[in-house]
């Protein structure tokens, strides 16, 4: 897939093989995007936003974990996740370090993927 980055209005592209700058865009903009807020998209994001302020415990993470999973699944067809852990960031308060593990969906057919996102605290 081609599209434009955000931080530097290059044009960024997926490729098979090493760099999937595009999805990992995508994945980042999903999870940071609150339901609601997308004019055009209404239903577009997921509630991770939501969750950000919430006291770091179990069931936040839990919910975190959720979310994040439920909207990935939703809108980003390109990838098959296996796991997604969530862990308070040690240095940020309000930020919170998403791993997720998973398989990329190709053309040729599935490779693997696991990527790192920090989501809060102006991420």
């Amino acid at each position: 897939m081609k599209g434009m980055s955000r931080l530097t209005g290059l044009s960024i592209t997926d490729d098979e093989d090493q760099d999937f700058a595009h999805l990992k865009q995508s994945i980042h903009d999903i999870l940071s995007t609150l339901i609601g807020t997308r004019l055009g998209r209404r239903n577009y994001g997921s509630l991770v936003p939501h969750y950000i302020d919430q006291p770091c415990n179990e069931i936040t993470q839990v919910l975190l974990m959720s979310t994040a999973a439920t909207s990935l699944i939703r809108f980003e067809p390109r990838i098959k996740i296996s796991q997604i852990r969530v862990n308070q960031s040690a240095n940020t308060p309000g930020k919170w370090d998403f791993f997720i593990l998973g398989k990329r969906i190709l053309p040729t057919g599935e490779k693997p993927f696991s990527e790192n996102f920090n989501i809060g605290a102006a991420a």
